[in-house]
């Protein structure tokens, strides 16, 4: 009988496709509601999300639930119960991206749960919050928490249950994490002084603490884990499809990617714990999604692609540097199902590159594109981005330059093949982002941007079996805004949700003009000042200034390397 292709949407159904998860029943348990902001196949593709379900679950005197977002009025109950919200002791926030942010309104609201942390009392859950941009930025969604974790679950799990469970009331909880946990932030505690005569504002604590500033939790032996796909099911974008993470950070400190900087030095589990857990996965299906910032970085992973292969699997990639693929890692992907494979050049130019201390050069571009052809990719998608510090228009000529050279490399190796795919190309509006060289630098006026889209646009469109997508100027707009708001976003956030973004962002606000647009002063306080990543904003300082000369930077760690500090800090 085939299978139905219908979208699953409702609670009993969407279970009843899920393979590996057993639900745990505890009596008297803390009862925690997981949510993510977002739709169950995007919160269940998310290998964090899914990650730290297993990791609550699996502590004594806990009990975890699901829960995600749904625009549909009175939706907003747990997955496996359908309990409210509210009734919950604990609702926990993983939120991933920044564009999330804005559906915190809507789940709290549709939950009974009073949206502002001051507004609830000793009845209503704790909420809380934590993921990736939770301690890039916390302060758009700070009003809305009673508590914001920093860093890695593992770090942290334990002892915030712990305190949870020793203290009396709510007020002792928040007390006792202040006190006790170095990755918890209380935004209550905290209150936002003015640096800047028009518009920018910075947390400063009520209370006297030994360090005003909240670290952000790092595993320090990721071998101590395995992090892997916990349920497998058909509604995710990785369909049945077991993923491992093979590493944290990424090497190379591209100057506009947050993950280079704030996973610093980057960490990579052993061969043996990734090949254990592919074992694992070839036990539940043929698919095995390797997950990490570039997975090619990993020092062994020749032979982990080989152990995929040795046991017949299908393995997929969630991204490769082009300078870094060996005839192994094409093999696995020749003989893999995938047929589409995504390019990175970023920018057109080799000065560009260099700005943005992309270490690869035209020529691994071009090898890069025929080997992949060669290996059996058909499809090939390209990203760039524009807007980028100090970018000119010469450089976005020479984006469509290279892709035409790009272009005629994948046609010749096509003809090889005989058979000819498709070059997508999605152009994206750089956003500045906390934690990174260029957080200073605003995002490039619409006029700019937009004259630059169609620019490209027009140029590509009558090249044959090359498509070109834009990324929304909007949505990238509302992104730049909730990556660098302060406290103040809160408000925007609370305002989009009644009315929309595009009247919630006028043009005549200088407070969204000014976290939007401007390039703020190397030397200012900045709202996510509060978070304490290791790294020093010296390091920063002196990444952008090299930027700004065009000069490379070698990647992370280099040996007897202290330029930003963290190693001789912290180990």
């Amino acid at each position: 009988m085939r299978k139905s292709s219908k979208k699953v949407t409702n609670n009993r159904d969407l279970l009843a496709t899920e393979q590996s998860y057993k639900q745990i029943s505890r009596k008297g348990a803390v009862k925690v509601c997981l949510v993510y902001p977002n739709s169950y196949e995007a919160g269940m593709s998310s290998l964090g999300f899914q990650t730290l379900f297993a990791l609550i679950n699996d502590l004594e005197n806990i009990s975890c639930e699901r829960a995600f977002y749904n625009k549909k009025p009175g939706s907003t109950v747990s997955l496996e119960s359908e309990t409210k919200l509210s009734v919950f002791d604990i609702v926990a926030f993983s939120i991933s991206f920044e564009n999330d942010f804005v559906n915190l309104v809507p789940l709290l609201q549709d939950a009974g749960i009073p949206l502002r942390s001051s507004g609830r009392s000793k009845f209503h859950p704790l909420v809380i919050a934590g993921g990736f941009s939770c301690f890039l930025n916390p302060e758009p969604i700070a009003p809305f928490m009673d508590c914001i974790l920093f860093g890695e679950a593992e770090t942290y799990l334990e002892q915030f249950f712990n305190i949870y469970i020793e203290s009396n009331s709510k007020k002792d909880v928040l007390k006792g994490l202040a006190e006790k946990l170095p990755f918890a932030y209380i935004p209550s505690f905290y209150e936002t002084i003015q640096v800047d005569q028009k518009y920018l504002s910075s947390p400063k604590p009520k209370f006297s603490f030994a360090d005003p500033k909240i670290k952000v939790g790092y595993v320090d032996n990721l071998n101590n884990y395995k992090t892997t796909s916990t349920i497998l099911t058909r509604n995710t974008s990785f369909k049945d499809t077991f993923l491992i993470e093979t590493a944290r950070g990424c090497p190379h400190g591209c100057r506009f990617c947050s993950a280079g900087f704030i996973y610093r030095p980057p960490r990579f589990y052993s061969k043996e714990n990734i090949m254990e857990s592919i074992e694992k996965g070839s036990q539940l299906t043929k698919k095995i999604g390797f997950v990490s910032a570039a997975v090619s970085d990993h020092p062994d992973i020749n032979e982990i692609c080989e152990k995929a292969l040795e046991l017949e699997l299908l393995p997929s990639f969630s991204s490769f540097r082009a300078d870094l693929l060996s005839k192994n890692v094409l093999s696995s992907i020749g003989k893999s199902s995938i047929k589409t494979a995504t390019i990175a050049p970023e920018a057109g130019s080799q000065r560009m590159r260099d700005i943005i201390n992309k270490n690869i050069s035209e020529d691994e571009i071009l090898k890069c594109t025929d080997y992949l052809v060669d290996a059996g990719i058909i499809n090939l998608k390209l990203y760039f981005l524009i807007g980028l510090p100090f970018e000119t228009d010469k450089d976005i000529d020479e984006i469509i330059i290279l892709i035409k050279k790009i272009k005629e490399v994948f046609l010749n190796a096509s003809k090889k093949k005989k058979k000819i795919g498709t070059i997508s190309v999605s152009i994206n509006p750089f956003i500045p982002k906390p934690s990174t060289p260029f957080q200073w630098h605003g995002f490039t006026r619409d006029k700019t941007l937009k004259n630059r889209m169609k620019l490209i646009k027009d140029s590509l469109r009558k090249v044959p079996n090359v498509v070109v997508k834009m990324e929304s100027l909007k949505q990238s707009k509302i992104n730049s805004f909730l990556s660098r708001a302060d406290r103040r976003g809160s408000d925007y956030i609370e305002l989009a949700y009644k009315q929309g973004w595009a009247k919630t962002l006028q043009k005549n606000d200088d407070y969204v003009n000014s976290v939007i647009y401007e390039t703020w002063p190397i030397d200012s306080d900045l709202p996510w000042d509060i978070v304490d990543t290791g790294l020093k904003k010296s390091f920063l300082i002196n990444e952008y200034k090299r930027a700004e000369q065009a000069k490379t930077t070698l990647p992370c760690p280099i040996k007897d390397c202290h330029e930003c500090k963290i190693c001789k800090e912290t180990h």
